[in-house]
């Protein structure tokens, strides 16, 4: 299975071998030193004329650890919480996003991501019913570069409280959306790897 590494915009694909087309350039990741792997990164950061950097290599698992060591690596969990046929995002920085956080010390991915959810929307009453693919970013952070790993967790709630967004984590607004409402209010104002989450539900 191939993995996707969003940043900004754009999009790192560690492509398993043999899957390329014509009309396709790819790089081979199993070959470069860390060195040659993060001056690929920087040329494409800089690039405005490419959206995609594909690596190939024969196995992406690996490809990722060995891509991850370039990086600060982070470890975040967030969910996607369904109530009768309505879904919980939350409004920051001008996008839609879905809640989640960073792991706290000794804390695991299903912990922290009901931790995070109830934090920073007020909610409670949680149930995770199912664990969803993890999404890679790439973001700046301390004068270089962290890449975060988030697990995402189908969720439900009986909740019918009243909805607090977490202000000190610059959150605006917290509301439920029909699928109707996705499609027209999400999908325009969201992020990459947010819409990765949700493609299911469009």
């Amino acid at each position: 299975m191939n993995i996707t590494i969003y940043y900004l915009s754009k999009k790192i694909i560690l492509q398993q071998k043999n899957q390329s087309t014509e009309n396709q350039s790819f790089i081979n990741l199993d070959s470069l030193k860390k060195n040659e792997i993060l001056d690929e990164f920087i040329n494409f950061t800089k690039n405005t004329n490419t959206t995609e950097l594909i690596f190939e290599t024969e196995n992406p698992e690996s490809g990722l650890e060995k891509f991850r060591k370039l990086f600060k690596y982070i470890y975040a969990a967030g969910g996607l919480i369904e109530k009768e046929n309505k879904y919980l995002f939350i409004f920051r920085l001008k996008h839609w996003d879905l809640p989640k956080g960073k792991l706290d010390l000794g804390e695991g991915p299903e912990e922290a991501a009901t931790r995070e959810c109830e934090e920073e929307c007020g909610i409670t009453q949680l149930t995770i019913t199912k664990k969803l693919e993890p999404t890679y970013h790439i973001y700046q952070h301390k004068g270089g570069y962290a890449l975060k790993k988030t697990f995402w967790y189908a969720m439900t709630t009986k909740y019918d409280g009243i909805l607090v967004p977490q202000i000190e984590e610059h959150i605006e607004q917290v509301e439920w959306f029909s699928k109707a409402e996705i499609q027209d209010l999400v999908l325009p104002n969201s992020y990459p790897a947010i819409l990765s989450v949700i493609k299911h539900l469009v």
